[in-house]
C-alpha cells in the first residue's frame, strides 16, 4: 500500500498544473495545504482497474502509468507531474478503469472526494479543466486502443502465416502409414512435434531403389522461420543427392558443401542418415554431429549404436564424416532422434537424458508396432517434462527390421 508521508505546505507552483489553470489560489491553496501526501516505491499500484475510488489524486513527482484491461503494448499511458488520476470515477461514480502503477518513486497528493466536490468543484474554471482533461484522457486512450487493435490484428494476421508455413513444412515430411508400403521388410514410423509454430527439425524416408531404403532426422540451428526454411532446404538437397545412387562416404561431404554455399547466416544442421539394404539388413549410418542412435538386438534392450561420426553440417569446409555398418538381424529395431528428446526438461530444469529414453523404450512390448514404440517414448518425455513448456522440437524415427525370407521369394533379390 501506498505510504502515507507528513503533511506539508505546497512547494509548488499550482499554475502549472492544468487542472487549477486560472482558478483561485486562496481557496485551492488551503484545500491542498491539508491533502494527504503519498509516497509510492516503483511498481506500486496507486488504483486497480474495477476498484471503488473516493479520491482524486494528483502526482506531484516522478512518473506514473495507467494501464487498460486489454491493451497489448503492455507500455500504459504516462502520467506526468502534475497530472489529476482518478478523476473519471470522480465524476461519473463508476469503478476505476484502468490500473494506475508507479515508474520509480513517486510521490502523490489525495484529495477526499467529500473535500473536493465541497470545497474544490464549485472553485471557477476548476470543472472546466477537469472536463478538458477528461476528454484529452477519452482522445488518447482511443488512440490507444486503436492501437492496439491494429497490432492484435497484425499478429493474428503473422500467425495464420505461421500456421501455413507450419503446414506447408509438415507437408514436407512423409506421412504415409507404414512409411514403406511396398517394402514389407520393413515396419518404420515417424513423428515430429515442433516446439514453435515452425521449427528446424526433419525427418525423412523413402526407397532409393528396390533394395536401399533411406531413414534421416535433422535438427537445423534457432527456431522460427529462418531455421524453417534451413530445414527445408536440407530435406531438397537430401533427396536431390540421393536420386543420384545409393549413398557412400562422399554423401556427408557433399550435402555438407552444397548447405554453405550462401549461407551467410551461419545455418547448421545435425543429421543422421541411415541406409538399409533389405534383402540382408545392411545397415549404413552416416553421422553429422547427431545423437548416436539407439539399437535393440531382436527382442533385446536398447542401446546406444556408436561410431559413426563427423560434424555439423553447413558451416565448416573441412570435414571428416565416419560412417557405421552393421548387419541387422530379423526382430532388430533401430530409433534414431532429435535432442529434444533427451534435453527435455522438467519444471526442476532436470534433462530427460539417454537413460531414461531408453528406460521408457525398454518397455514396449518386443512385438509392439513402431508406431507404439514412438509414442511410448513421446508419453515418457510427456510424464518427465510434468508440464514444463516444450523448448526443442521432438522427432522420432523408428525402424523394425522383419527380414526378407519370410516374405517369400519375391522380396529375395539379389544382393546389389
Amino acid at each position: 500500500m501506498p505510504v502515507k508521508s507528513q503533511v506539508a505546505e505546497p512547494n509548488w507552483d499550482l499554475r502549472t498544473f492544468a487542472l487549477f489553470r486560472d482558478v483561485d489560489d486562496e481557496p485551492l491553496t488551503a484545500v491542498i495545504a491539508g491533502a494527504r501526501r503519498l509516497s509510492l516505491s516503483d511498481g506500486e499500484t496507486l488504483l486497480v482497474s474495477g476498484q471503488r475510488n473516493n479520491h482524486l489524486y494528483i502526482l506531484l513527482s516522478g512518473r506514473m502509468a495507467a494501464l487498460l484491461p486489454g491493451d497489448l503494448s503492455q507500455r500504459g499511458m504516462v502520467i506526468q507531474p502534475g497530472e489529476a488520476i482518478g478523476e473519471m470515477s470522480l465524476l461519473d461514480g463508476r469503478r476505476t478503469s484502468a490500473n494506475v502503477v508507479a515508474q520509480g518513486v513517486c510521490e502523490v497528493l489525495a484529495i477526499e472526494e467529500a473535500v473536493f466536490w465541497r470545497e474544490l468543484a464549485p472553485l471557477p474554471g476548476l470543472l472546466r479543466n477537469m472536463t478538458r482533461l477528461v476528454i484529452q484522457r477519452m482522445r488518447a486512450n482511443s488512440d490507444r486502443l486503436v492501437q492496439s487493435m491494429a497490432e492484435q490484428l497484425k499478429l493474428e494476421h503473422l500467425r495464420k502465416e505461421l500456421g501455413a508455413a507450419r503446414d506447408i513444412q509438415m507437408g514436407l515430411l512423409p506421412h504415409r502409414t507404414p512409411l514403406f508400403p511396398d517394402h514389407p521388410q520393413v515396419d518404420a514410423y515417424g513423428y515430429l512435434l515442433p516446439a514453435k509454430e515452425v521449427g528446424g527439425d526433419l525427418y525423412d524416408a523413402f526407397a532409393i531403389d528396390h533394395q536401399h531404403l533411406l531413414l534421416a532426422v535433422g535438427d537445423v540451428s534457432g527456431k522460427g522461420m529462418p531455421a524453417a526454411l534451413f530445414m527445408m532446404r536440407t530435406l531438397t538437397l537430401l533427396r536431390s543427392l540421393a536420386s543420384n545412387g545409393v549413398p557412400d562416404d562422399t554423401f556427408l561431404p557433399t550435402l555438407n558443401r552444397l548447405l554453405m554455399e550462401g549461407n551467410d547466416a551461419d545455418m547448421f544442421v545435425t543429421l543422421c542418415v541411415a541406409v538399409l539394404r533389405v534383402s540382408d539388413g545392411q545397415l549404413t549410418l552416416y553421422n553429422g554431429g547427431h545423437p548416436a542412435c539407439f539399437l535393440a538386438r531382436e527382442g533385446g534392450p536398447f542401446e546406444t549404436l556408436t561410431g559413426a561420426k563427423g560434424a555439423l553440417l553447413g558451416i565448416m569446409p573441412a570435414v571428416r564424416f565416419v560412417s557405421k555398418t552393421v548387419n541387422l538381424a530379423p526382430g532388430d529395431r533401430l530409433v534414431v532422434y532429435s535432442d529434444g528428446v533427451t534435453e527435455a526438461e522438467n519444471p526442476a530444469m532436470t534433462m530427460y537424458g539417454e537413460r531414461r529414453a531408453l528406460a521408457d523404450l525398454g518397455t514396449a512390448p518386443i512385438d509392439a508396432g513402431c508406431a507404439d514404440l514412438v509414442q511410448g517414448l513421446v508419453r515418457g518425455v510427456s510424464r518427465f517434462a510434468d508440464g514444463a513448456e516444450q523448448s526443442d522440437d521432438i522427432t522420432i524415427l523408428a525402424l523394425h527390421y522383419h527380414g526378407s525370407a519370410r516374405f517369400g521369394p519375391k522380396y529375395e533379390s539379389p544382393v546389389s
